[in-house]
């Protein structure tokens, strides 16, 4: 959990950017988000005899701050983000881990601002604190990984607001090393492991 340790103060300086930055006459509303992500690790080629678990599904949940100026918003959230049940396997060996992240998505948004639903598509930098249970994997975890965002989504006004929709991100740069210790022998391969992420999340605002 070491990785993890100055996620709260990135946090609280992007939050008071933002506030800062934004006109006080901005609509904003806070919510809460869940859903389910489908992780992929790309970029990693394992040698005969090795493999690496290359998709697993998993979920998250957080909270977030939206700003409204016009037809363009801001989004910033704070989310925990979990991938169960990898495993790294040489021969008949294989080490079972987890990864969970602390996120700090911002996403920009461009919505139609429409009386009850607006469709919207968003996109921005996630940045993430990756760690795990299983040390010889937390070693490995690349201290403040990248991704990027893409989505489309419906902000729908019922009283309280939904906003349902899809994401997807592809990691900038390595999530972690590869050379993860299984019994007597260490993953060997071509690359590092890259984290992409398919997601179906829901929103609710207040």
């Amino acid at each position: 959990m070491g990785r993890t340790r100055n996620f709260g103060r990135w946090g609280a300086g992007l939050a008071l950017g933002l506030l800062c930055a934004l006109p006080m006459s901005a609509e904003a509303q806070i919510g809460i988000l869940a859903g389910y992500n489908r992780d992929t690790l790309e970029e990693f080629l394992p040698e005969n005899g090795f493999d690496l678990t290359d998709t697993t599904g998993g979920y998250h949940v957080g909270v977030f701050l939206n700003f409204n100026l016009a037809t363009f918003s801001l989004r910033p959230a704070l989310i925990y983000h979990r991938m169960p049940a990898l495993v790294a396997m040489a021969g008949d060996e294989r080490v079972r881990f987890d990864i969970d992240m602390v996120e700090i998505p911002l996403d920009f948004r461009i919505r139609l601002p429409l009386p009850v639903v607006q469709p919207y598509v968003l996109g921005g930098p996630v940045l993430t604190f990756p760690s795990s249970t299983f040390s010889g994997v937390d070693d490995l975890l690349t201290a403040r990984p990248v991704r990027a965002e893409f989505g489309v989504g419906l902000e729908l006004d019922l009283g309280l607001r939904l906003w349902p929709e899809v994401r997807y991100g592809f990691g900038i740069g390595s999530l972690m090393e590869s050379d993860v210790a299984i019994g007597s022998r260490v993953l060997q391969g071509d690359g590092e492991p890259r984290h992409d992420t398919l997601t179906l999340r829901l929103g609710i605002s207040f």
